[in-house]
């Protein structure tokens, strides 16, 4: 889904599910275009209007008192549209931005600064080779002189989907993801990445130490824990099909909480997850919203096309 803060409430709209019956069963996904509104953390959801057109799978984050989206798609193509969507406490409202140079989905981004990236990602559904592609809009210009800049794409890394993205100090962080290539079959196929790194404005990219283990597709950005260390939440750490994949008879849905510490470039596991029969489940492709103290993972994949209704809601103490 599509996710952010507007008017002090946490707004959460579009996404795409299998509705009707599951994927193992043969299940068709379908795009939807609610918007849903959640005014306190102990309230309740209500919907409060709709997307543009049904939509899923885009970059968002939140922008002063606005979530801001681009790109996404749906069954049959990708979208570049980006809008502002904001609440007044009565109605959602809508502001065009300036399209995306291409379409993209299943890309990944964050708001920092009064800057919007929007990083990898795929030109269309059927695309068999990521995006090695990052744009950035800056939202602090007056409307009629935003536009979209391409900023450098990290010497030698991989193009890829489902990356992990945060900040630090002014620093962008760009973590793990999913390579797209086509095997000898012609059938799309999918590496995990290890592989980080470091964008600073002028500066261009440096390369980090690789990560222990993937962690695509996990809550994203990362969570500024503290002066320190970056957190991120569990992520698929293994290929699909594989005994220890998605798909394998060990899911590779992790609730691994990884940290990485800028200082020192280190990599150590900041906590394991909970292990009980009936603790939230791990997730992927969640957008993850700092909201009232705390950090908002709404919804989300559990297993091979099995969507979550539930929100994970973690509050974080140094």
């Amino acid at each position: 889904m599509y996710a952010g803060s507007s008017g002090d409430v946490l707004l959460a709209a579009g996404g795409a599910n299998f509705s009707e019956r599951p994927l193992k069963e043969g299940g068709t996904k379908v795009w939807h275009d609610r918007i849903f509104v959640l005014s306190r953390p102990d309230g309740h959801w209500q919907v409060v209007g709709r997307l543009p057109r049904p939509s899923a799978y885009g970059v968002s984050g939140t922008w002063r008192d606005a979530v801001v989206y681009a790109g996404g798609g749906d069954a049959r193509t990708n979208f570049s549209e980006a809008w502002l969507m904001r609440w007044n406490g009565q109605a959602i409202a809508f502001e065009s931005l300036p399209s995306l140079p291409i379409p993209i989905a299943n890309g990944s981004g964050m708001v920092m600064g009064n800057v919007f990236y929007v990083i990898g990602g795929q030109g269309q559904p059927d695309s068999a080779a990521a995006l090695a592609h990052m744009f950035a809009l800056d939202l602090g210009r007056i409307p009629s002189e935003r536009q979209w800049e391409e900023k450098p794409w990290p010497a030698g890394a991989p193009a890829r989907i489902h990356a992990v993205v945060g900040a630090h100090h002014g620093e962008l962080y760009l973590f793990s993801g999913i390579e797209l290539f086509a095997d000898s079959l012609g059938k799309v196929d999918r590496r995990y990445l290890r592989d980080a790194h470091a964008f600073r404005s002028g500066r261009g990219w440096r390369r980090l130490a690789d990560m222990p283990q993937a962690i695509a597709a996990a809550p994203s950005p990362a969570i500024e824990f503290d002066a320190a260390n970056l957190l991120i939440l569990g992520g698929v750490n293994a290929p699909w099909g594989s005994a220890t994949g998605p798909g394998g008879a060990t899911p590779g849905f992790t609730k691994r909480i990884w940290a990485y510490r800028p200082a020192a470039d280190t990599w150590s596991i900041f906590a394991e997850g909970p292990t009980e029969p009936d603790s939230l489940p791990a997730r992927v492709t969640a957008p993850l919203v700092a909201w009232h103290g705390r950090f908002v993972a709404v919804s989300g994949e559990i297993a091979p096309g099995i969507r979550t209704s539930t929100v994970l809601s973690l509050e974080v103490a140094p």
